[in-house]
């Protein structure tokens, strides 16, 4: 069995996680939303007549469908069986391409984050660490923050992310198993936050320096991350700086965009920069194609090129009561 799973978050993993317990010597493999990444799985995953590839917390958005719809196919021929598993928000074209590609699509927007899908369609209702790790990253996922331990392994893996590369999809691996096999936390995973805490320190100063820009009768913050996850740092220029949208950039260019207002399509956002993600709250893209190593002497220009893209996107939704949330 191969599993595909987001890399970035507590769902991603936890859904891995769950999927390995069930099918012990699973192959994981991590995954966002970038077409690179696509690229790499068509690589990496060789399917015989009969492997299982299950695909989680993976959402699809028009500029990936016809690069999905390829590799799909390709794996279907081979004789794999094809299941989907997601919460984000997807178009109609998505979905009808994407369930004429796989075996199986499980797509629950009704306030599930994707390791709950996973353990509904995977899991044992009756296993009590599964429903635990459900529910951790059902905590994290949409931002709750009301489990300690989901903060913990949450920010655990946002490390694991700021290390990047090789080692840091090892330390993500490692966790996967670990989670699976009951081990909720470590003293090494004490020893990584603490080192964790100590970067961050650093990078608060910056975060605090974000620009603002007013476009279409909305306020507009733009930042630099640093090693601060998409969602911690963005919680902490809304309570320091405040703002109907904010978005925090990577040092390798990627977007982490939120937004308080339910009247925001962070979705359609999200697709005008190149990825996707929730319509509302919450989403993910890119300015690697422009700004690929931002700075903080760019983020005037960084903070102008969001503006100007802004300014001729249509993102108000006309009905906010409608959608969901989460975290991308």
């Amino acid at each position: 069995m191969y599993v595909v799973t987001h890399t970035k978050d507590l769902d991603g993993i936890a859904s891995a996680a769950i999927i390995l317990r069930e099918n012990p010597g699973a192959r994981i493999l991590l995954a966002d939303y970038d077409e690179d990444y696509i690229d790499s799985l068509e690589a990496e995953v060789k399917p015989r007549p009969g492997d299982v590839i299950v695909i989680a917390d993976i959402g699809c958005n028009r500029k990936s469908i016809h690069r999905w719809a390829s590799v799909l196919s390709g794996w279907r021929s081979a004789g794999a069986r094809v299941l989907w598993l997601d919460h984000h928000a997807w178009d109609a074209d998505c979905l009808r391409a994407v369930e004429g590609a796989v075996d199986e699509l499980t797509h629950d927007t009704e306030g599930r984050c994707a390791a709950e899908v996973v353990f509904g369609r995977l899991g044992r209702p009756n296993d009590p660490l599964e429903s635990r790790l459900a529910e951790m990253a059902h905590d994290s996922d949409f931002n709750l923050r009301k489990d300690p331990l989901a903060n913990m392994l949450s920010r655990l893996i946002s490390y694991y992310d700021y290390l990047g590369g090789d080692h840091g999809d090892e330390l993500k691996l490692r966790l996967v198993n670990s989670l699976s096999l009951g081990v909720l936390w470590t003293i090494e995973m004490d020893v990584q936050l603490r080192e964790y805490d100590g970067i961050l320190r650093k990078d608060y100063e910056l975060l605090l320096r974000s620009r603002v820009r007013e476009v279409n009768g909305y306020r507009v913050v733009v930042g630099l991350r640093g090693a601060y996850s998409g969602t911690d740092a963005s919680n902490i220029v809304q309570e320091r700086i405040g703002g109907d949208l904010i978005f925090m950039v990577s040092g390798k260019g990627h977007l982490s965009i939120r937004s308080d207002r339910d009247d925001i399509n962070t979705k359609a956002i999200g697709e005008a920069f190149g990825g996707g993600g929730h319509l509302r709250h919450a989403a993910g893209g890119s300015i690697e194609d422009v700004f690929p190593s931002p700075a903080e002497d760019q983020l005037d220009a960084i903070a102008d090129y969001i503006a100007a893209k802004l300014s001729g996107l249509e993102f108000r939704l006309s009905d906010p009561a409608s959608g969901e949330e989460g975290n991308v």
